[in-house]
């Protein structure tokens, strides 16, 4: 698991790394089945030749992992001033409650979106400690579901706990069903007050960096 939490980590770097280049408001990568580098998906403003914006991701990228790549592996979409606040759109949490019984839980989580409209999931479970992290993703996902169009299938693949130097953290792997395309984003959270927390948060950060792209596409 901590191998998979590494090289998601890389891949949210070089990510970051990306962003930061001139222009360009959202960044998203692709890996293989190997784990290298197969898609580079990225918004920009339409101020730039997109030519030169592949060319700083290519150099961008060179300095960072001291490889090339293709540059056909670089797709650029560009936008006009309108639209810039749309694919800087991020869900954040605002609310999570549960309703305990002795054998079985009931999550609900309210996410929220930049103009402050409201969106809720509900999901019941068992009360064992793994399948309340299990209900709560599932919960988180069915918020995040009524924000998408249903164009987009989001399903939970699994979710983890583990130690990372002295703190506990959460990993979630979640899948996204794009027509007959089927993708995985990881996401992690550290334990900090609560694990339904931790979970919701980890969830977020799995789906928050490819959000933007998918109401896009």
């Amino acid at each position: 698991m901590n191998d998979y939490v590494e090289k998601d980590q890389v891949i949210s770097h070089c990510e970051e790394l990306i962003k930061k280049i001139k222009d360009i408001v959202s960044a998203k990568i692709v890996t293989g089945s190997d784990g290298k580098i197969s898609e580079i998906h990225v918004v920009s403003k339409s101020k730039r030749n997109p030519k030169q914006i592949v060319r700083d991701i290519e150099s961008t990228l060179i300095a960072s992992m001291g490889s090339e790549i293709d540059h056909k592996k670089i797709s650029v979409a560009q936008i006009n001033g309108e639209n810039e606040r749309l694919v800087e759109t991020r869900l954040r949490i605002e609310g999570i409650s549960t309703n305990k019984s002795y054998h079985s839980l009931e999550v609900k989580v309210s996410l929220s979106d930049p103009d402050g409209n409201i969106y809720e999931g509900a999901e019941s479970g068992a009360a064992s400690f793994q399948s309340r992290m299990r209900t709560t993703a599932c919960a988180t996902l069915k918020a995040i579901q009524q924000f998408l169009s249903e164009s987009f299938a989001l399903s939970l693949e699994d979710v983890h706990t583990f130690k990372i130097g002295n703190n506990q953290a959460v990993a979630i792997l979640v899948s996204i069903l794009v027509g007959e395309k089927d993708e995985h984003l990881l996401g992690g959270a550290l334990v900090k007050q609560d694990t339904y927390e931790a979970v919701v948060a980890a969830v977020l950060s799995a789906i928050n960096r490819r959000i933007s792209l998918m109401i896009k596409e």
